[in-house]
């Protein structure tokens, strides 16, 4: 809901087409709508992550020679047996099974959506499988590699990477806690995912790490990309919160409680800094309101348009937005034809300027590092079984799916006749 960089609430959302025709719906629907939303989102987000999972057991069952992986609670038939060996170490062909098929049973029932799927990602059950294993053994590389080169994840770094993870979501703990056991976490394996990302993360510092980009640098960079940067704003703002499921007089006394902080703010009853502190229930109160450059955040649409017809020093009136009311201020305006010096470029530009150029420099070292040590390794794969279940004949698939839709089609027209 704010409008901070770390909130991923703020991303720009997409219209939706006729909503103010709509039959405003009850605070029971909008629960019920919600909850499903959130049950599918669920299984989409556990799909994806599903291989995370899988592989925060690598360094575990690579005591055991074995890689393993949560068993399935689909109905589908296992064949057992070795998918693949990384430095000696096996791959179960169940693991790989229940990966692909966790993604297929998300959204592809039929064999025809799986193989329509496929080619449209230039893909084979077999090239599937095969990517699924390389991820699989890069990741146990991966692991190998934060042992030899001694990288440790300290307790005080999870807690601060659970701090961080909380405030980015509002600064509620227990409504953070329980959005991600809608998705499938309780706060340990919630922490066990960010203790391996951190660790990869650290691992990636010690073999890729570059120096910080120097103000030459940042100056080369940003006369390069002016397009990118110029005409950006900063602003402040003051957030009234309206709940999603408010009622039309909730959401008038919400903002006639913001009007009457406008009515001070342009009375110079109270400054800005002290008035976000003071009624904003943004996170960023505690700045001052202060939510950085809009070139380098995705603000939502109206917030983004009523700054745009700001100029430095000017404030709005009532934004109205879907996370409630905002009284905005624009503190800063970047506009240039050229830099020559690093003194005319702001702070916040010049941070985000100087970590993108650093992390492009890092992410060409990681790939080449990456790649040298995985063909280092000895990764056998063997031929993949006929009998799993992601298996499909794709030119069949394919077309017995396009006489089915064709027969479909010729009954809807016969019943309309």
């Amino acid at each position: 809901m704010a409008v901070s960089k770390k909130s991923p609430k703020i991303k720009r959302e997409t219209p939706k087409a006729d909503a103010a025709e709509a039959p405003k719906p009850s605070k029971r629907e909008v629960k019920a709508k919600r909850k499903e939303k959130l049950s599918k989102t669920g299984k989409i987000v556990l799909v994806a992550i599903g291989i995370a999972a899988m592989l925060l057991s690598v360094s575990a069952m690579a005591c055991s020679g074995v890689l393993n992986e949560v068993q399935s609670k689909e109905d589908y038939k296992l064949t057992g047996g070795v998918a693949a060996t990384v430095n000696g170490v096996n791959i179960k062909e169940d693991s790989v099974t229940e990966q692909i098929m966790s993604m297929r049973q998300s959204a592809y029932e039929s064999d025809k959506d799986w193989a329509a799927y496929l080619s449209q990602q230039g893909l084979t059950p077999q090239s599937y499988r095969e990517n699924v294993i390389n991820s699989i053994a890069r990741q146990y590389l991966l692991v190998q590699a934060e042992k030899d080169y001694g990288i440790k994840v300290t307790q005080e770094d999870l807690d601060k990477a659970w701090k961080d993870a909380v405030e980015g979501n509002g600064g509620d703990e227990d409504a953070f806690v329980e959005t991600i056991s809608q998705l499938g976490f309780t706060k340990e394996t919630y922490l066990e995912n960010i203790k391996s990302s951190l660790a990869q993360q650290k691992l990636r510092e010690k073999v890729a790490g570059v120096k910080k980009p120097s103000d030459e640098d940042i100056v080369a960079y940003l006369n390069e990309n002016l397009g990118s940067y110029n005409d950006a704003r900063r602003s402040s703002h003051i957030l009234f919160k309206v709940a999603e499921d408010a009622t039309e007089e909730e959401r008038a006394k919400v903002e006639a409680k913001a009007q009457k902080v406008l009515d001070k703010l342009n009375a110079g009853e109270i400054e800005f800094a002290k008035a976000a502190e003071k009624y904003s229930e943004d996170g960023s109160a505690k700045n001052g309101g202060d939510v950085g450059w809009d070139k380098l955040t995705t603000f939502v649409t109206e917030y983004q348009d009523a700054l745009s017809g700001l100029s430095d020093g000017q404030m709005s009136g009532l934004v109205k937005t879907t996370y409630g009311y905002h009284i905005i201020k624009c503190t800063g305006q970047f506009n240039v034809q050229t830099v020559s010096s690093i003194d005319e470029v702001p702070e916040g530009i010049r941070d985000a300027i100087a970590e993108r150029i650093k992390t492009t420099a890092e992410s060409e070292k990681y790939s080449e590092w990456l790649t040298e040590y995985t063909e280092k390794a000895d990764i056998k794969i063997n031929e993949m079984p006929e009998e799993v279940p992601y298996n499909v004949d794709m030119d069949k698939a394919l077309a017995e799916g396009d006489k089915a839709d064709k027969k479909d089609a010729d009954g809807k027209k016969d019943s309309t006749k």
